[in-house]
């Protein structure tokens, strides 16, 4: 029997995306976030996310705005699906032209089997002067069976605007 892979393609979200520390200001102005997260030849993309202040400020990522039922239009190749569990908190550094998520905790589902991933100081670096980050990491598996894959390895891109 071959081993379903389950890999979260989306555990970057935010994956990083996979976001700033607390709450922003009331005056502060909203920010977006678009994103694509792939693993193990699955691909998950979202557009539209809100973030509660504008990079390179401490922002958090709204997981209501990016999951299906959000505005953030999160979809997945094939018979994947991916949920963010929480409101990731991401911090820049301009200086280093990298970006750091406090905690991601992300639920993968293939084929009727879910895994859900939570890491802890992921990192992505700058694409340049965008605001565009990339980044390659391994995230641990949190809950899952013997067909979760841990760690899962994924790539991701987000793009803060």
């Amino acid at each position: 029997m071959s081993r379903i892979s389950p890999r979260p393609v989306a555990v970057v979200l935010g994956t990083l995306a996979l976001t700033g520390l607390a709450a922003s200001p009331a005056a502060a102005a909203e920010g977006a976030l678009d994103g694509t997260i792939s693993a193990e030849g699955q691909s998950c993309s979202w557009t539209d996310g809100v973030t509660s202040d504008q990079a390179p400020n401490a922002l958090t990522v709204d997981r209501t705005t990016i999951n299906p039922s959000g505005t953030g239009n999160l979809s997945c190749d094939g018979d994947t699906t991916a949920t963010l569990n929480n409101d990731p908190n991401v911090t820049f550094d301009d200086a280093a032209g990298t970006l750091t998520v406090d905690v991601l905790d992300i639920s993968v589902s293939v084929l009727g089997v879910t895994c859900r991933y939570e890491g802890a100081g992921v990192s992505a670096q700058r694409d340049g002067d965008t605001r565009t980050y990339t980044t390659s990491t391994e995230i641990p598996l949190a809950e899952g069976g013997f067909l979760c894959p841990d760690p899962a390895s994924v790539t991701a891109s987000l793009t803060f605007r």
